[in-house]
């Protein structure tokens, strides 16, 4: 039943890094409404799911417990909301502009952003493994910023604001499907104003692009409350993973996600990758190899330090089983038990 569960939460994460690592296909075909449009669109739906979801689970009352409850929580909710506006923006922005390759690289810079923020933030130590995947990182940064005369802005912005949304989520006491709801929530009233402004009021979007094409055209109509599918369903999946996977295994399985971007950025849309960015995106690579080694090493040091010490805790609490058998064992039993008080 153990292994059964483990292998349904491996292949939710699958799905949900297939469906992010596949979707700038699907926002490529929106490239001609305007990002913030799209990205408005993207949060109203995806709230409407996340509420039908709630409703249908009972646990619509969690969702206003968030608003009516610690000060604290709704600051974090807040900022958590305008992290994943910022990124959900700049994304779509990204793939319409062309620029899907660069966007790959901030979820791959992700990981290594959050362990740094971990150490600033929370006073995590990082271990000597860690270091060196973050200074070859840092480097890999510097490499693309020389050679292509220009900072990689929109991975940069992508992977902290992604890092930091993951640390207030860390952070929240609330689980991870309310606060995306809630998130969602606080959003929605900002989306709604713009989709106003876009269709009455003839607002144009950061590039200057006049808006307003939900309910003009049927294609663009269904792709935009589509768009809230594909936000809910992968957000679902990754709860449903969390609680049958490790950490380690579930970070591993998110690279599933740039992986595919990068694949879909370079052999579909035919991005431009040259010298400089093989040198970089292999240097942040190889860092990615040295922090998911490292972690997959800590997360086996824990699991056999756990099941020692329950090993031992079963030999001190049921000394009639096989310790009144083997007196040797008992003092084994004593011995161990030592070095875990």
């Amino acid at each position: 039943m153990i292994h059964d569960e483990r292998g349904k939460g491996i292949a939710a994460m699958l799905l949900a890094g297939s469906i992010w690592g596949l979707s700038p296909i699907f926002y490529k075909q929106l490239t001609h409404i305007p990002a913030l449009e799209v990205a408005s669109h993207r949060v109203l739906w995806s709230f409407l799911i996340f509420s039908a979801i709630l409703v249908f689970s009972n646990r619509l009352g969690e969702l206003f417990a968030i608003f009516a409850g610690n000060r604290r929580n709704l600051v974090q909710t807040l900022l958590a909301a305008a992290m994943i506006s910022v990124n959900w923006t700049v994304w779509i922005l990204a793939v319409q502009l062309g620029f899907t390759t660069e966007a790959s690289l901030g979820y791959f810079m992700f990981p290594l952003f959050a362990v740094f923020l971990g150490m600033l933030v929370f006073r995590e130590k990082l271990s000597w493994m860690q270091w060196t995947a973050v200074a070859t990182a840092t480097a890999g940064v510097v490499v693309l910023t020389v050679g292509l005369q220009a900072a990689p802005w929109i991975a940069l912005v992508l992977a902290s604001s992604f890092s930091v949304y993951g640390m207030l989520k860390k952070r929240a006491i609330t689980g991870p499907l309310v606060s995306v709801s809630a998130e969602a929530c606080i959003i929605s009233p900002f989306a709604l104003v713009w989709l106003f402004g876009v269709h009455a009021l003839d607002w144009t979007g950061i590039m200057g692009q006049t808006g307003g094409y939900f309910g003009t055209d049927l294609k663009d109509s269904v792709m935009l409350a589509v768009s809230g599918i594909l936000t809910a369903s992968p957000l679902v999946l990754m709860s449903y993973s969390t609680k049958r996977l490790t950490y380690a295994e579930v970070g591993l399985l998110q690279y599933v996600n740039p992986t595919l971007q990068f694949l879909v950025a370079i052999f579909i849309f035919v991005e431009p990758f040259g010298s400089v960015h093989l040198v970089a995106f292999s240097m942040i690579w190889f860092a990615l190899v040295l922090y998911s080694f490292d972690l997959v090493r800590q997360q086996r040091w824990l699991r056999r330090t756990r099941m020692a010490s329950v090993g031992v805790e079963t030999m001190v609490n049921s000394p009639n089983e096989s310790t009144s058998a083997n007196p040797a064992m008992t003092t084994l039993s004593k011995n161990s038990s030592r070095p875990l008080q």
